[in-house]
């Protein structure tokens, strides 16, 4: 068994409720069954993270909130070292099942020469696998409120079965029941509540705005005392508490160290059982987090009947789980002489191919899916509009002629968005560009990938085109 290690880029340094701790006083918490068993866990830090999802042109994305949740520092350590200890047994859960290939999310998935695998690699073997089987069917499902959703007491089943217990040791019930029964506070709340956020005046327009009155790199690491934290967050001096208290029997918070592990281990007699239905058939499942694919040989009519079983057969894993009928789509391929003929039969996901994890596959061809790209430009329009105001203020007083030729283009394009969602693991992984991550896609994917080179081929000139559009803006603001 791999030793758990904590190391000091792993130390937790962001503002929270409890003080900051070394990697030995961290680690020996964390590792420490009886301290972790009477430990007293601090409510998650809670704020929610807002964009609009693509749309055709001419009609308005649904704008989709992800509430992002993050622990206290010890108990951060706490979670991230459980999760290393389940993560163990739960390993050796796939192999013995036959699953360890196809369950993807969350996981460190080497390669045939020992370099880990990313979401590129996984969207090409289920594309390999669709173009092998030639004439066939393809199930793409979506779970709905995937975490939210996840029977407290399924789960603590799936937990002691995963360590072969009747009943949690001391110290993993305490984990179970801070990841299960936890407590959130409203960010902004409490940034209000101690100080550090409220109403403030702008010199320049003379206007009163909400805002944060203390620069983030001059906050305290940590908030408050412990008395203050019962006083003014708890409620203890006549307020009202702000924290908020799952009492539901579902959900756990997404955003833990210790969740996405948790995720996987509930599901487990559930990917078994797919996975057996769908290899009888000559199949194969697949299932990143909350995606499911299954690929498998034959019709129209078969594909329909499997995404039809397999909702019912996911109501047996928690009352609470469902299959979100909008993102659930049938595609049926039939071999031509040019590759794959691809037909989406049921739903409206994928009208123009199979979409699976950021990537489009038609048959024959493999893009980037209209959203990434979508997803793609509204960060380059964020840092063009960061930037712009950079560069108006560095050179006041300035006509916009002269802002466009000091305006450095360049630096906008290495910097306007880093990968951090596509690749799982490795630093070489998060610290592509979007473009990095485009020509690797490209090169994996071989010939097939070859139109994602076409969808960027004008990339360059967006960017200049949107940085112009954002100096103008700058330019009438100040």
């Amino acid at each position: 068994m791999l030793t758990w290690q904590l190391k000091s880029p792993d130390l937790k340094r962001y503002p929270h409720f409890d003080s900051e701790l070394s990697v030995q006083d961290a680690t020996a918490l964390a590792t420490n069954p009886v301290a972790v068993a009477s430990h007293k866990f601090y409510p998650f830090m809670l704020y929610n993270n807002r964009w609009t999802r693509f749309a055709k042109k001419g009609e308005f994305g649904d704008v989709k909130t992800r509430p992002i949740r993050y622990a206290s520092r010890a108990d951060a350590y706490i979670f991230s070292y459980y999760r290393h200890q389940l993560s163990m047994a739960y390993e050796a859960a796939l192999s013995k099942y036959g699953l360890s290939d196809l369950i993807t999310a969350y996981r460190r998935i080497q390669d045939a020469d020992g370099k880990g695998k990313c979401n590129i690699h996984f969207a090409r073997d289920a594309f390999d696998r669709i173009s092998a089987l030639g004439n066939c069917c393809v199930v793409a499902l979506d779970i709905s409120g995937f975490f939210e959703s996840l029977d407290h007491q399924i789960l603590k089943a799936a937990w002691c079965d995963l360590l072969g217990v009747n009943k949690l040791p001391e110290d993993h019930f305490r984990v179970f029941r801070a990841i299960t029964r936890y407590a959130v506070v409203e960010k902004q709340d409490v940034y209000r509540r101690l100080g550090y956020f409220g109403s403030k005046h702008n010199p320049t327009t003379g206007s009163i705005s909400n805002g944060y009155l203390v620069p983030y790199k001059n906050m305290p690491r940590r908030l408050c005392s412990g008395q203050e934290f019962r006083q003014k967050i708890g409620g203890g001096d006549g307020s009202k508490s702000l924290i908020d208290v799952n009492l539901k029997t579902y959900g756990i918070p997404q955003g833990s160290p210790v969740s996405d592990l948790l995720a996987n281990v509930y599901l487990l007699k559930f990917d078994c059982a797919v996975r057996k239905r769908v290899s009888d058939l000559g199949g194969y499942y697949y299932r990143y987090s909350d995606d499911i694919l299954i690929i498998c040989p034959g019709d129209e009519a078969t594909g329909a009947a499997l995404a039809a079983e397999v909702r019912e057969m996911i109501k047996h894993h928690g009352s609470k789980l469902l299959i979100k009928e909008k993102k659930s789509s049938v595609f049926e391929f039939k071999a031509t002489a040019s590759g794959q003929a691809c037909r989406l039969t049921e739903g409206t996901q994928g009208e123009n191919g199979l979409e699976y994890l950021g990537f489009k596959f038609d048959g024959k061809r493999i893009f980037i899916r209209d959203s990434t790209l979508s997803n793609l430009y509204r960060k380059v329009t964020r840092s063009a509009r960061y930037a712009a105001i950079a560069t108006t203020k560095r050179y006041p007083g300035k006509g916009i002629a002269f802002l466009e030729a000091n305006f450095d283009y360049e630096q906008l394009i290495e910097k306007f968005g880093r990968v951090q969602d596509f690749g799982e693991f490795g630093d070489d992984f998060r610290n592509w560009t979007f473009w990095t991550y485009a020509r690797r896609a490209a090169a994996i994917f071989g010939p097939r990938g070859s139109s994602i080179h076409r969808q960027l081929r004008k990339f360059r000139k967006n960017v200049r085109e949107r940085a112009i559009e954002e100096l103008k803006r700058a330019v009438g603001k100040v």
